[in-house]
């Protein structure tokens, strides 16, 4: 009957780090904390939660994010009044990746963490940090349960200390994604952005499906799992296709998009572009850019060919379709 339980546990464990996964892949920034933690609550039940983020200073951590779960705005603030007196700080912090519990208004409690639980209606927390090794920012989570509800055993530690490295992981992930959607709605629907992970030499570790399509649209013959052989994993500036490249820590993330029609213009063609599609005339054009009518008509003959386009209102709606000037 035992192994049955913790098999039945075990995969109620992997069922939810799934779905952690696809949240961080699929949820919004805004909505994020609140689905997983929702998510978490069935296989370890609480009441209220903070999860955050913070850097650690000479007098104890200062927060840069936090998400309450049941928990009044006001709760960051009191706790900051009696910070110096919480004994989950120096605890949590002596073992990263280990949960502590903690009573709030056992006998041990200080007067201002009995003070805290008691307006907040907390009694145990479960509480774990996840220290990133490159910045040095800490992601926390403490779980609260009220006065009363039974205590956190130590299965529920141990879960917990295994779950935060991948909801650190998730919270970066989910970060990541949101930032690219954002640069994807700037860049309008053709400039379509695509993600993948490769090492150092080039082999793929993963890959969107939309990265794959890119790559085959440009290489047809390609067959993976390594990068074509003109594409570095630092990478590549084709005429149609650009893959930026991110280092983190020993892999690379990969950023792939078409390039903007008007990208394939050269410095002055596109300076002619911008102005005959904001209806510029020919002499004026010829005027502000110090070049004769003949030589505006001749640049514009070559961006028609090279944009396959014709008239001003092909080259108005590409310039509609390039991201705002930064």
């Amino acid at each position: 009957m035992k192994e049955t339980a913790a098999a039945s546990r075990l995969a109620a464990l992997s069922a939810l780090l799934l779905e952690i996964y696809r949240l961080a892949r699929e949820e919004s920034l805004e909505r994020f904390h609140q689905t997983a933690l929702e998510c978490l609550r069935p296989l370890l039940p609480f009441d209220k939660a903070w999860w955050g983020r913070a850097a650690q200073a000479e007098d104890g951590p200062h927060e840069h994010s936090s998400f309450l779960f049941g928990l009044p705005d006001d709760y960051v603030a009191d706790w900051s009044s009696i910070r110096h007196e919480d004994r989950t700080v120096p605890l949590v912090h002596a073992e990263p990746g280990t949960a502590v519990v903690v009573d709030m208004q056992g006998g041990d409690a200080t007067a201002g963490m009995r003070w805290l639980g008691q307006r907040h209606d907390i009694g145990e927390l479960l509480c774990v940090i996840n220290t990133d090794g490159v910045t040095q920012l800490s992601d926390h989570l403490a779980l609260y349960r009220r006065p009363g509800a039974p205590p956190f055993t130590g299965d529920e530690r141990q879960w917990l200390s295994c779950l935060m490295p991948h909801l650190a992981s998730a919270v970066s992930l989910n970060q990541i994604r949101t930032l690219q959607a954002l640069r994807l709605t700037l860049e309008g629907p053709e400039q379509r952005l695509a993600l993948a992970v490769c090492d150092g030499v080039g082999v793929l570790q993963s890959t969107e499906p939309a990265f794959v399509e890119l790559l085959l649209a440009e290489w047809p013959d390609w067959a993976g799992p390594s990068l074509p052989a003109m594409v570095k994993p630092t990478g590549y500036d084709g005429d149609r296709l650009r893959i930026d490249a991110r280092q983190v820590n020993d892999l690379f993330l990969l950023t792939a998009r078409y390039r903007c029609a008007m990208e394939q213009l050269t410095g002055r063609e596109n300076a002619v572009a911008r102005l005959f599609g904001q209806g510029r005339t020919y002499k004026e054009i010829a005027r502000e850019l110090g070049m004769s009518p003949h030589t505006v008509r001749h640049h514009l003959r070559a961006i028609y060919t090279k944009l396959g386009i014709s008239g001003k209102a092909g080259i108005a709606h590409l310039l509609h379709q390039l991201p705002p000037a930064s």
